[in-house]
């Protein structure tokens, strides 16, 4: 399977501003990337922040029919009115939904949510990527899209999962501490972490459009 990541970036590395997490930090040009990046995946991951600040259906911009919409929870606050809910109903067939959480929902959890949402329990010990890709390959899922937040790339980084990053630096420095990040977690080592190598760039504007391959070093020193 090939996992890639698609993020907008600012100079200092925050994905966007604590006192608004639905302000974008970039522009409409790399909206439109988004959406066309997202036309290569048929299943795309969100954690449940990124799912609350942005809770439609993920498609890409020349997709017909919806990828498979897949989220990863710990608390269940996912709001059933939400859109990718609703219009996930409306559509015909039902876009597909895939919830992960590390305990079991319960029945009246599940009881808020339309009847063709799919729950799993991606276990409650240890990184649950290896547990979602063993599904997601199960399903037949060719290309999976990572849209964050910085935790849920942190896990898929600790994984060792990301095969590719499509990153637009955005030239804004937002500086809060409590700011969102790229990759958010304990951290790696130098000599453990991920290296990139430049695929392409591409500047729009103001804006540096970088499609990156991502490395993982086979030993530590």
């Amino acid at each position: 399977m090939r996992i890639i990541a698609c993020f907008a970036a600012t100079l200092d590395g925050r994905i966007g501003s604590a006192t608004n997490l639905k302000d974008r930090v970039g522009t409409a040009a790399d909206l439109a990337h988004l959406l066309t990046v997202r036309n290569q995946a048929d299943a795309i991951l969100c954690g449940g922040e990124t799912f609350r600040q942005h809770p439609n259906v993920r498609k890409g911009s020349q997709q017909p029919v919806a990828p498979l919409q897949c989220l990863l929870t710990q608390s269940f606050q996912l709001p059933p009115q939400a859109k990718l809910f609703q219009d996930s109903v409306n559509s015909d067939p039902p876009v597909p939904v895939l919830i992960f959480s590390p305990q079991a929902a319960s029945p009246e959890i599940q009881a808020r949510y339309p009847a063709h949402v799919e729950w799993l329990t991606a276990g409650a010990a240890g990184n649950p990527v290896p547990r979602i890709l063993e599904v997601l390959e199960a399903k037949g899922v060719n290309t999976l899209m990572v849209e964050g937040g910085g935790h849920i790339m942190n896990l898929f980084l600790q994984a060792k999962a990301i095969n590719e990053l499509y990153l637009t630096v955005c030239p804004l420095l937002l500086g809060g501490k409590d700011d969102p990040g790229l990759v958010t977690g304990a951290g790696f080592r130098v000599a453990e972490a991920p290296r990139t190598e430049v695929i392409s760039a591409e500047w729009q504007g103001a804006e540096l459009y970088l499609h990156l391959n991502v490395n993982y070093p086979t030993s530590a020193d």
